[in-house]
């Protein structure tokens, strides 16, 4: 179960894990909240655009599952949101990394709940 609050409302529901494997480099992936990304960039960088209206307590997991992001990089889109409060991409480029980025607010945007690398 999961359980958010904004603070002054506290919603539950029941959240389902699943995977999405990412190889396509052509088209940026859409993420939404709760993702699970595997992310394989054996052949080509791939891009992952962040959810454009986040709510507080969203979030992306994000993971090498080949080792090959030296190589070839997965580019976090920030999707017009900051990320750690900046205003740049996110670019993943340490082989094996795996991420899960938490939606803050508007002012810190996303942040790094994890981060392997």
């Amino acid at each position: 179960m999961l359980v958010k609050s904004d603070g002054t409302n506290t919603t539950k529901g029941i959240t389902q894990k699943g995977y999405n494997t990412i190889t396509d480099s052509n088209t940026p992936y859409t993420s939404v909240s709760g993702d699970q990304i595997f992310a394989n960039t054996t052949a080509n960088p791939i891009t992952i655009l962040l959810p454009a209206s986040p709510n507080v307590g969203d979030e992306v997991t994000i993971i090498d599952t080949r080792g090959t992001w030296g190589s070839n990089n997965c580019i976090i889109n920030r999707n017009g949101n900051p990320i750690n409060s900046g205003t740049a991409n996110l670019t993943l480029n340490t082989n094996g990394q795996s991420i899960t980025l938490v939606y803050i607010d508007s002012t810190r945007g996303w942040a790094f709940k994890t981060n392997t690398a």
